[in-house]
């Protein structure tokens, strides 16, 4: 998987009610890279994952998948542990984020 990343990206089990994220912005370098994500369906809902996660499929898909109802509608994960909010943090876009199409 490329590095930066993509804008849409849907996890494999829910994190904080939610399936559906958008990449605000993203950092750090090598083994410590992180991204910040935002829930699509609430924006207050927001997560800072590490790259190393992001980049296993068993875990991320990069876009937006179409998802089983049932799926939808999934209770917390177990991964939340996983997961630093991060209520503190800014949310403006990476500034190549203006010129990169979604993917």
């Amino acid at each position: 998987m490329h590095w930066p990343p993509n804008k849409a990206w849907t996890s494999a089990t829910s994190r904080r009610g939610y399936r559906h994220f958008v990449a605000l912005n993203y950092g750090g370098k090598g083994d410590d890279r992180w991204v910040n994500l935002a829930s699509v369906l609430d924006g207050n809902t927001r997560l800072r994952v590490s790259w190393n996660e992001m980049k296993n499929s068993s875990m991320w898909s990069s876009g937006w998948l179409q998802l089983p109802k049932d799926d939808a509608n999934q209770t917390e994960s177990t991964l939340r542990s996983l997961e630093a909010e991060i209520d503190d943090t800014c949310l403006h876009a990476s500034d190549d984020f203006e010129s990169r199409p979604w993917n």
